[in-house]
């Protein structure tokens, strides 16, 4: 490795861990839920009354092995700091069933991904850090209040908040993007934001009985949310139309597994601002510069999330093997990424003296739309240009599938301290066929204050 790049977040972290009164304190100890502790008891006392508090810290690290565009090997950051409050309003203010949230994020770092793995032309479809990304400043990611009718079964939102949330949520047991919470933000980024971005939004979720729940909401599509320097922004000035998301959940007890639990969601979303053909003309021609192409006065897609407990300890119920698989499908008019196909499974609690850690393996595949293809042949053959002009700046790479898959192990020291090492590997990032598979090796750390 030629050089180590550590962001000054990273650098800062290390100091808090490492200073003499957070050793005082202890906070190696095995048991303990946040590093600097209870506040004297008074963290409990405040929880009480309704005050939840989650100051928390991350870091990515990863370093390119072998392949890639750039196979100069290096390490690189990135980071999240973020500040956080949750409100029981019941306990506060005597509001029944009333919750509120408030968050900062504060994004650092840099993206092996960018520099090393993908072609600039294109990019990388997913990232080796999925906490890269969405710009690297601090933004509002929650501004919500939500409360609930009916003897809590009708719950209402509304506020800041990111989509996946309440839609397309999934869990995040890796350091890959695309092994990594919500889909839809990967596939259709341009008008689905999730966290730390946030949109102005409401949401309405009835649940129909123990098992069975439907959601939808409205939020604004308003690209001036997504910029870098834009984190605080809250006015619908620029806003170009609305995400209407729908998602039907089932979580239920089932017997081929023991009774374990298990959840399935299937949704859709309508979106109602204006979209560009990925391909042609009003005509139906191949038009090469996005301006000529046809607009769509409408953008959709439709997802598929599944997550079961497959095994359980019959003294600790919640270790054992997971299981989790999620599908998109997109809007093939007006989208570079028509589908999205994501499978992992892990292991909770390696050992007896282990019981918190866990091993993870999941692959993720991008299928690029072939009328995405056929716009980049169309302008590779207008130049005279074949494959073997790769090399050209003036080449348009070819899209097509990408591949990601990541072996991992999560150690929980504690509540408080998570260590997850990871080998990632990468085919065809960006879907281009030149760029040489690449071997990643990568570190996460997470820290709760």
């Amino acid at each position: 490795m030629k050089y180590l790049n550590i962001s000054r977040l990273s650098i800062l972290s290390a100091s808090l861990l490492l200073s003499p009164l957070t050793l005082a304190n202890q906070p190696w100890s095995q048991d303990r839920q946040w590093l600097f502790g209870d506040w004297n008891t008074q963290r409990q006392s405040l929880a009480e009354q309704g005050y939840r508090f989650n100051f928390a810290f991350m870091n990515e690290s990863a370093a390119n092995l072998d392949g890639g565009y750039n196979d100069d090997s290096k390490i690189l950051h990135a980071s999240q700091l973020t500040l956080g409050t949750q409100l029981d309003l019941e306990k506060i203010a005597a509001w029944k069933n009333t919750q509120a949230s408030i968050m900062l994020t504060k994004r650092d770092g840099q993206s092996l991904s960018a520099e090393r793995i993908a072609d600039p032309r294109t990019g990388q479809f997913s990232s080796v850090q999925e906490i890269y990304g969405r710009g690297q400043d601090w933004r509002l990611t929650q501004a919500w209040i939500k409360t609930g009718f009916l003897d809590n079964t009708l719950q209402f939102k509304i506020g800041r908040m990111g989509l996946s949330e309440d839609f397309n949520g999934s869990h995040c047991e890796f350091q890959n993007l695309m092994l990594c919470g919500s889909q839809l933000g990967k596939t259709v980024g341009s008008i689905w934001y999730n966290g730390p971005v946030s949109q102005w939004g409401a949401n309405i979720k009835y649940q129909i009985n123990p098992e069975w729940s439907i959601a939808t909401g409205i939020y604004e599509i308003n690209p001036e949310n997504a910029l870098e320097n834009r984190g605080f922004n809250l006015s619908m000035d620029e806003t170009e139309g609305a995400l209407i998301p729908v998602e039907l959940a089932w979580k239920p007890k089932l017997g081929i597994f023991d009774g374990l639990a298990g959840e399935y969601k299937l949704g859709a979303f309508y979106s109602t601002a204006d979209a560009s053909n990925i391909k042609t003309d009003s005509h139906g021609d191949i038009a090469q510069q996005a301006n000529a192409r046809k607009v769509h006065d409408h953008k959709s897609s439709i997802w598929f999330n599944a997550q079961q407990q497959l095994t359980s300890h019959a003294d600790h119920p919640k270790q054992g093997l997971y299981a989790s698989a999620n599908f998109t499908f997109n809007d093939k008019a007006t989208t570079a990424v028509q589908s999205s196909q994501q499978v992992a499974v892990w292991y909770k609690g390696i050992s007896a003296n282990r019981p918190n850690d866990s091993i993870g393996l999941g692959i993720a595949r991008f299928d690029v739309n072939p009328r995405l293809r056929d716009r980049q042949n169309d302008m590779n053959d207008s130049n005279g240009f074949t494959a073997a002009d790769y090399n050209n700046p003036l080449y348009v790479p070819v899209q097509h599938d990408e591949l990601n898959l990541e072996l991992n192990y999560s150690y929980h020291w504690s509540p408080a301290i998570m260590l997850r090492p990871n080998i990632q590997y990468v085919h065809q990032a960006g879907g281009v066929k030149q760029v040489d598979d690449a071997w990643v090796a990568g570190l996460s750390m997470r820290v709760n204050f």
